[in-house]
């Protein structure tokens, strides 16, 4: 769940050395064998973040609590992986750390919470700052300055650093982070994974003494996760404590000196990260994605035709000529680096950005003199970030007018439900979810209003296993019954469990469309940068 607010400078802070978690609970448990050493040295361990019998309920909720009696200690120079299903109560235990809990989200809250020896009920989050530095899990909670390099000088500037200082360290992180370009550019007018790094850019730049992120690599494209991941592996090799929640943790889990496994409010799992792939996948936080067999489609009927489509923005080529024609009935995921075009590219299906120049047809026919009702009947699409979809002050009530823009039954409300895994929080108010929650509100609706053509952007972000098995089993059901769906994903795993074909944007322009099989492999894409290169060949190196 994010805290639905522009939070800036209390957000914005970092890490230091790593820490060990120990845990009570009732549920399942793994004992750990002893673990290496932390990369700090001739130190001993202290203990820098503890919960003691924690409990947490929020506002509004008489049920039951949202975490339960947590016992937990950090240590210093620890590096934690932090697992779990969508709406396990990840980011609400990561709220702990930094004061969020109590003193933004309220409710009610049990046991003892200390940082660094400070108790967080009698610390304001501005006073923690120094201490716990954490990345949102909603980008844009971060971000309101006119440019990047204002948005990371912001928390900086509020604690009063020098401006040389200042100009060096927002030099030496954006290097790091591979953003350097961006300083002078609006933040919200900046890719979804470009938004990304300018939020954890800001907080790096603090140097607080302990790192929680939750979902860094959320909108990252290959390239970004890797310059996140040396980040951390370098401010680990430091003595910082790094605390990671994640889904995409294949990159994490040679990384990281622990693994937690959270599960309905509980921490159900502590084991050294390397023992617990077995018991990820066991419990399906790691996707088993059936065969996707090659389909010889028969329909050339086309879905949605692009000719020489280009589009500007404030002076900027966003895109230039890109061709395509989609037929019904196939599934087709739209790849490619950060800033590349996607977002802009798949407005133009349905009206909400219009070209520079060049043209777009859907189902035959121009865009121009279709109403509303009748163009949502034609092409649902799924944003990017869930909160601009939602208006509605329950989820039941998002779902019903998807359902009632199809024109079938209220039936039809349990019947997504069931699809989505969303009855435990039909009655619930969609902006008070966690952010893969309200991922999954936001596609359920979609996918009610039964359009021809459903777009996805970036569906798998904030996703557990289980529910990408049945979002790519879906995906399969709708393109088998006749309707296109178009996909835009940083997640090749799961665009290739789904898609019939690829089509690659870098730079704004269409460098590539075929099958998805021979295009990952393709030396010249990995040349220009469009797909990730071998990692036996190109090894990644961070800038000095």
């Amino acid at each position: 769940m994010d805290c639905g607010s522009r939070f800036h400078a209390q957000d914005h802070a970092a890490c230091r050395p790593p820490y060990r978690l120990q845990h009570q609970h009732h549920g399942r448990h793994i004992d750990r064998p002893d673990r290496a050493q932390p990369a700090a040295k001739g130190r001993g361990l202290e203990t820098v973040i503890s919960l003691s019998d924690v409990s947490y309920r929020y506002p509004g909720n008489d049920q039951a609590w949202d975490l339960e009696r947590i016992t937990l200690t950090i240590e210093d120079s620890e590096f934690v992986l932090v697992c779990g299903a969508s709406g396990s109560g990840k980011s609400t235990l990561a709220y702990l750390l930094n004061g969020l809990i109590p003193h933004f989200f309220g409710g009610i809250l049990q046991g003892d919470v200390r940082v660094d020896g400070l108790d967080t009920r009698e610390m304001s989050v501005a006073r923690l700052l120094p201490h716990v530095g954490m990345v949102l899990q909603n980008t844009d909670a971060h971000l309101f300055s006119s440019t990047v390099e204002n948005e990371i000088a912001f928390g900086l500037e509020s604690l009063g650093i020098a401006q040389a200082e200042i100009r060096t360290r927002i030099r030496r992180i954006t290097e790091m982070l591979g953003i350097e370009d961006l300083l002078d550019r609006p933040p919200l007018a900046l890719s979804g994974g470009e938004r990304r790094l300018v939020a954890i850019g800001s907080v790096l730049c603090l140097n607080p003494s302990h790192l929680v992120l939750d979902e860094p690599f959320a909108h990252l494209d290959w390239e970004g996760i890797r310059r996140v991941r040396h980040v951390l592996a370098g401010l680990h090799q430091m003595g910082k404590s790094v605390v990671v929640i994640e889904h995409r943790i294949s990159g994490l889990l040679r990384l990281a000196s622990r693994c937690l496994i959270v599960e309905k409010g509980k921490i159900i799992s502590d084991t050294p990260s390397l023992g617990g792939s077995a018991l990820l996948r066991e419990i399906h936080l790691i996707p088993n994605y059936p065969e996707n067999p090659k389909r010889d489609l028969q329909c050339n009927t086309e879905s949605i035709s692009l000719q020489d489509l280009s589009h500007e923005r404030e002076g900027r080529k966003i895109l230039e000529d890109v061709s395509f024609r989609i037929r019904r009935g196939e599934a087709v995921a739209i790849v490619g680096r950060n800033g590349s075009g996607k977002t802009t590219l798949i407005r133009h299906f349905n009206g909400l950005r219009r070209p520079s120049r060049g043209s777009v047809s859907v189902m035959g026919s121009p865009l121009q003199g279709r109403g509303p009702l009748e163009m949502a009947s034609l092409v649902g699409i799924s944003f990017q970030n869930p909160n601009d979809q939602f208006f509605k002050t329950s989820v039941r009530e998002e779902l019903a007018t998807g359902v009632k823009v199809s024109g079938k039954g209220q039936h039809e409300v349990w019947e997504i439900c069931d699809l989505f895994q969303l009855h435990g929080i039909v009655d619930r108010s969609p902006y008070r979810l966690s952010e893969g929650e309200k991922r999954r509100v936001a596609i359920a609706t979609i996918a009610a209003m039964n359009s021809e053509i459903l777009v996805i952007d970036e569906p798998t972000v904030g996703q557990d296993g289980r529910f990408l098995e049945a979002l790519a089993a879906l995906v399969a059901a709708l393109r088998d019954r006749g309707h296109t769906v178009v996909i835009v994903t940083h997640d090749l795993d799961f665009a290739l469990a789904v898609s019939d074909r690829w089509i690659v944007l870098h730079e704004g322009r269409k460098v590539a469309d075929g099958n998805p099989e021979k295009l990952i492999r393709n030396e010249t894409l990995i040349a220009l940068g469009a797909m990730e290169p071998h990692p036996e060949k190109e090894p990644f190196v961070v800038k000095p």
